[in-house]
């Protein structure tokens, strides 16, 4: 079951997370500011019938800057976990080099959210009986499993020599099966984190994503040693 690596991953992450908090804000912030800038200027152009036209460009600028920062985020997170500093150019690099992977990345998430919430709507709203229930239940199930994949997907997409996305996914599901209490953990430590991180705020600020990051990749860096993958995440102290 894996519970004790858990824990340690878990503790892991906040450990790393207060050594390198400095280096660390400063990714984060750029994260958030990268999202939440384009997307406040379309906002505040929205309530200008004169410049309401302006407002679709800064969406869009939005929308993909947000992935191409997530994949930035863990680019980074992931030289923490293996026990290396990390520039902020490395965050730029990151971007650079995953900058497509992460616009389809977010397309695919966009579209299979779309198709379970169609599928969800569509079998209670024309049919009736208990098998609508099983479908809808079944549906649930698959959603849960997809957005734990997720915990797993950008780390095993850097981790990979060929970082083909199809390859990552399908070593996140192989993960997730292999091992689902140990994915279960991971699941609830992600959201308690960002949970506490949202509700205090400020944490959500300055290292919100990082918590994230540096979660998913010292999970799986902790699965590939278990799996012999790898021989050791990080060099020994």
């Amino acid at each position: 079951m894996m519970i004790r690596e858990a824990m340690g991953v878990f503790w892991q992450t906040l450990k790393d997370t207060w050594e390198e908090l400095y280096s660390l804000a400063i990714v984060n912030l750029a994260w958030l500011f990268a999202f939440l800038v384009p997307l406040s200027l379309a906002y505040l152009l929205a309530g200008n019938a004169g410049l309401v036209w302006l407002s679709i460009p800064f969406l869009l600028a939005a929308v993909a800057l947000f992935p191409m920062t997530v994949a930035g985020m863990y680019v980074v997170t992931n030289r923490v976990a293996h026990g290396k500093t990390f520039h902020f150019s490395d965050f730029i690099a990151g971007i650079k080099v995953y900058w497509w992977r992460s616009l389809l990345w977010f397309l695919a998430n966009i579209v299979f959210l779309v198709l379970v919430y169609a599928n969800l709507t569509f079998y209670p709203s024309q049919f009736e009986g208990a098998w609508v229930v099983l479908i809808g239940g079944f549906w649930l199930a698959i959603l849960a499993f997809w957005l734990t994949m997720q915990v797993y997907f950008w780390p095993l997409l850097i981790e990979q020599e060929n970082p083909r996305m199809l390859l990552a996914w399908r070593n996140a599901a192989y993960m997730v099966l292999a091992n689902p209490f140990y994915a279960f953990f991971m699941v609830s430590f992600s959201v308690v984190l960002f949970g506490v991180s949202a509700a205090l705020t400020l944490p959500l600020v300055f290292v919100g994503m990082a918590l994230m990051g540096l979660l998913g990749n010292n999970a799986v860096l902790t699965l590939l040693v278990k799996f012999g993958i790898i021989e050791e995440a990080r060099p020994k102290p």
